[in-house]
């Protein structure tokens, strides 16, 4: 759908009393402030929407008399003529008062006001007109399509909602495949989970294993402090007194219980061993990935410093081009100027007029006239060349002086587009520094990350090597005080007939042993050590989610940053705590459009962003921009769509430029 305004007339509306304004491809409107620019804006939302430029529903139209007064008794009247796909439409909007006249009283009141509606000349009612208009166009498109401001006065969230229905839904496949050499081992868990639930799942569990990490060291100083210190010596004695009588091969058994007793012991130890070696890993790889995770924390920031580079220099070349065209233009009419001025220059006055002696003679009876009077014909003939020649003369000098403006006028725009052109070599010249810059160090940090190992060489760690070679070591002599197992076994079998009687001794050792309780802080060390296998498990989901994170949010924002020329979204931030929040900020050249950007540049921010919302929803309106004198031909984007440009100049009066396709 393509909307052009041709005619907007006015009457009694605010300021202007009555007053037609023909709209081009390009109309510029130019006057003092409050001349009435932004009265035509209103004039028009008004009789479309009933709000005025600004969105508002609550606002005063009916002029003023010279005391600030509201002038009653009068018609308001704004009438567009429009054109929908090349269909015209004449739409009118009249405002009348309400007076009434109460019963019992001589004065009427004033009662609110009424409107009334036509289209092409059909009078309407009023839920028929707001049809009418929305079947042309949907009120909140138009306010965004109209006003290079609209858009960027949303909230953010609206903004960022109306980014995200302008890409595809990014989904899981589409991010691991980013990188799927890190994320490929989240596939399994992002196809039972979302990501948010997956992180939720993890930050859960991890707080609830780091919890049991604190309270197990205390459960086992609990079991420690609970054991018993009574001493076995005595049940020893009593147990080897009754080995002693029994056969040889009931000693032979006491003598392999020690041998699993001092396995056990050495099993232990060697436990304990690798439980260290499993600690210094950890701790060597942890720094490893922190560094890793640094570098691509840098690589991510270069990478969208060099895109906004890139996007800089673009469009630095076609402000290039554009000056480059402006000066050429400009040089072309100064040229035209003067071919036309000697051309005129050139021109001499002819007149060959003479008198005709048969002026002389009387019309009726053809005598000649008195010489009186042929003396004042003649007077009055030369005093009429000489009128002319004087009219020729002035004209001819006035058409010089104005060629000689306009071209003096074109030299001082050449001259002014070419300073432009050596700022704009200049800004370009930089910014391929700037660019070239940080291409160099992304590539010395991707080196960098290439040279990370995926596993910490840890062969000149002193620790780590006398450990390793302390398990080997031990793990070589358990082989060795294992094998006696099976001849332990063997012996339980010899010894069936003394096993009631060993039994009894056995039971009374246990009574005053700690076994059991040495075997529930077994089970607890057991425990810790599994806990903090899952906390490693669960950190690393985290981290991995982390980078799916990163990678969607690159995805997302490239994306959408590609639906634009000019303008660049951030649509993600970092905060102090490291957690990415989501966010909208448009940004021109790096600097936020509601920070520091001057008003010239807001504009062209916005006609680009206008640009692309026209392109998305094929629609185009026309655009309204105010204080226009902070853009011209050459810093706002091309745009297809008709532009009213809004301007402040000297003019008391408003005064309308058009310039068609």
């Amino acid at each position: 759908m393509k909307i052009t305004l041709k005619k907007l007339h006015m009457e009694n509306f605010k300021k202007i009393k009555d007053q037609t304004i023909e709209f081009g491809h390009i109309t510029r409107i130019k006057g003092k402030n409050e001349a009435g620019k932004t009265t035509v804006v209103d004039a028009f939302m008004w009789c479309l929407f009933n709000k005025d430029s600004k969105g508002n529903t609550d606002f005063a139209i009916r002029p003023l008399d010279v005391s600030g007064k509201k002038i009653d008794h009068i018609e308001i009247k704004v009438e567009l003529l429009l054109d929908a796909d090349g269909r015209e439409y004449q739409i009118t909007k009249v405002q009348k008062q309400n007076w009434v006249k109460k019963r019992g009283s001589l004065d009427v009141t004033l009662q609110g006001n009424v409107n009334s509606y036509e289209i092409d000349g059909i009078p309407k009612k009023e839920k028929d007109y707001k049809a009418f208009v929305a079947d042309i166009i949907d009120e909140d498109l138009f306010q965004l399509l109209t006003n290079p401001q609209a858009f960027v006065n949303k909230s953010w969230k609206e903004q960022r909602a109306e980014l995200m229905n302008m890409i595809p839904a990014v989904d899981n496949d589409m991010v691991i495949a980013a990188d799927p050499e890190v994320l490929s081992e989240l596939n399994l868990a992002l196809s039972l989970h979302t990501p948010e639930d997956l992180q939720a799942k993890s930050k859960k569990a991890l707080s609830e294993y780091k919890k049991k990490q604190v309270e197990i060291p205390a459960r086992i100083d609990e079991v420690r402090k609970s054991m018993s210190d009574i001493d076995t010596a005595e049940l020893e004695l009593q147990k080897n007194d009754l080995k002693e009588k029994i056969a040889n091969a009931e000693k032979a058994e006491d003598d392999m219980a020690e041998q699993y007793e001092a396995f056990r012991r050495q099993t232990d130890h060697v436990m304990d061993l690798k439980f260290k070696l499993a600690d210094i890993e950890r701790n060597a790889n942890e720094a490893n990935v922190k560094e890793k995770n640094r570098l691509n924390g840098l690589q991510m920031k270069l990478e969208s410093e060099i895109e906004k580079s890139k996007s800089v220099l673009k469009v630095l070349y076609g402000n290039k081009e554009d000056i480059a065209g402006t000066i050429s233009a400009y040089e072309k009419k100064r040229l035209e100027a003067l071919d036309e001025w000697k051309k005129i220059n050139a021109e001499c006055y002819f007149d060959d007029s003479v008198y005709d002696e048969k002026d002389d003679l009387c019309p009726t009876c053809h005598q000649k006239l008195p010489d009186e009077q042929i003396a004042n014909k003649h007077q009055m003939f030369e005093a009429a060349k000489k009128e002319r020649k004087q009219k020729w003369q002035a004209d001819h000098e006035d058409r010089l002086e104005r060629i000689i403006k306009n071209g003096k006028h074109y030299q001082s725009l050449i001259t002014s587009m070419k300073e432009k052109q050596e700022s704009n070599v200049w800004e370009i010249s930089e910014e391929k520094k700037n660019l070239h810059a940080r291409e160099d160090e992304l590539v010395k940090i991707e080196n960098d990350i290439a040279a990370l190992p995926d596993h910490v060489d840890l062969s000149g760690n002193k620790e780590y090597q006398h450990l390793v070679s302390e398990i080997a070591e031990k793990e070589k002599a358990l082989q060795q005080i294992n094998s006696g197992a099976e001849m332990r076994q063997q012996l339980k079998i010899r010894k069936t007939g003394l096993k009631d009687e060993l039994a009894i001794v056995e039971k009374q050792i246990m009574a005053a042993d700690n076994g059991d309780k040495e075997e529930r802080i077994e089970q607890l060390e057991a425990e810790m050590r599994e806990i903090a296998q899952n906390v490693a498990d669960e950190e690393k989901i985290l981290y991995l989610l982390e980078q799916f994170m990163k990678a969607k949010m690159m995805i997302i924002s490239k994306m959408v940053n590609e639906k634009f020329g000019i303008v660049s979204w951030k649509l993600f931030d970092k905060q102090v705590n490291g957690a990415v929040v989501e966010c909208c900020e448009c940004t021109y050249k790096g600097v936020g459009i509601n920070k520091d950007l001057n008003n010239g540049h807001r504009v062209v921010a916005g006609l680009d962003i206008i640009r692309t919302l026209s392109k998305l929803h094929n629609v185009y309106a026309p655009i309204f921009v105010d204080n226009a004198e902070a853009v011209n031909d050459f810093n706002y984007p091309g745009m297809e769509t008709q532009m009213i440009l809004l301007k402040v100049s000297e003019d008391d009066e408003l005064k309308v430029e058009r310039e068609d396709e």
